[in-house]
């Protein structure tokens, strides 16, 4: 069977940092982002700089995406093939690619302009440089086929973008869940921000009735969380006990005001458990002994009261005598 080439281009995910010392890119009049204003309808002119650092010049694509919140709430960059709604749909730039000279700098302007019936609240995304493909090795896989993976570099600066009007700070909470891998519990809280204002959360963790004394632990803190996008915020506890039968309460806390969840925590290893079902089962044969017997107790009292004062059985009563007999028979 013939090979097949396969090339892979690493483009989506998060933006490397503004300037890695090879290019960068930064705003013309602010210090690290763009941080814009606007109202519905209304448009802005910008500039960034993009700066090449090596010493032959550089041909870059340069494109507008919408800005995102990782699950582990960081800010991202969308990737060029992703739908564009936000920001990255109302950037326009006048050329799709530029070429920067040798050590120097190239001013790239660009026009922001907001649709006259979009809602009020925080908007994000980015301008995006991007260099050409750096071609990878070749790998055989599974005896006859090739694979090859090119490496693209993105690097973006950030838009922050307000629409003038009513802001709501809403904040939705997930269930509190936990979960157990050897000695490191492990407290998952989701959240998603339902407002139209960017939030920053923070939350904290209350363990009662945890083996040994209550503890308080903090989650991971996101950096952000746009508008519409949710996040596993994560708390950690290491060298937890190995049997646990307590509550966890989440208290989390941000510019949508402050909120509870809670969550019951009972665990114990599988030997502890298989130790605890037979100490059960052994109870609760014995209780059933335990009965069985007081019932049979019971029964033969009953039939020597039933014999009467001058000791002699009822006529269908049964002696020992006559089960002997029987026997003998």
């Amino acid at each position: 069977m013939g090979a097949l080439a396969v090339a892979l281009l690493a483009t989506a995910g998060p933006a490397a940092a503004i300037d890695n010392g090879t290019l960068g890119i930064r705003p013309s009049n602010e210090s690290d982002f763009f941080h814009l204003s606007l109202y519905p309808g209304a448009a802005t002119d910008a500039t960034a700089i993009v700066s090449n650092h090596t010493d032959t010049p550089v041909t870059l694509l340069t494109y507008p995406v919408d800005g995102q919140s990782s699950p582990q709430g960081t800010f991202a960059l969308a990737s060029q093939t992703d739908p564009r709604t936000g920001v990255g749909a109302w950037v326009r730039l006048d050329a799709a690619q530029i070429t920067v000279p040798a050590n120097s700098d190239l001013k790239v302007p660009f026009r922001l302009s907001v649709p006259a019936n979009t809602p009020p609240g925080d908007y994000a995304g980015g301008l995006i440089i991007q260099s050409p493909p750096v071609e990878g090795e070749t790998s055989i896989v599974g005896g006859d086929t090739a694979v090859r993976l090119d490496v693209v570099q993105r690097q973006g600066v950030r838009i922050y973008l307000n629409v003038a009007g009513t802001a709501r700070k809403s904040l939705d909470l997930g269930d509190l869940s936990w979960k157990q891998a050897g000695d490191i519990v492990t407290f998952t809280l989701p959240v998603r921000n339902t407002g139209n204002t960017i939030l920053h959360p923070t939350a904290t963790l209350d363990l009662s009735g945890w083996a040994g004394a209550n503890t308080e632990l903090n989650f991971d803190t996101p950096e952000s969380i746009l508008p519409g996008e949710s996040v596993d915020m994560q708390a950690r506890l290491a060298q937890a006990p190995p049997i646990q039968a307590g509550a966890a309460d989440a208290t989390i806390t941000s510019e949508a005001g402050t909120d509870h969840v809670q969550v019951s925590v009972i665990y114990a290893p599988w030997l502890f458990l298989g130790i605890g079902l037979l100490l059960l089962v052994i109870f609760v044969y014995g209780a059933w002994r335990a009965a069985r017997f007081v019932r049979r107790a019971r029964r033969a009292i009953a039939q020597v009261a039933r014999a009467g004062p001058d000791g002699q059985a009822p006529t269908n009563a049964i002696l020992p005598s006559d089960r002997a007999r029987h026997r003998d028979a």
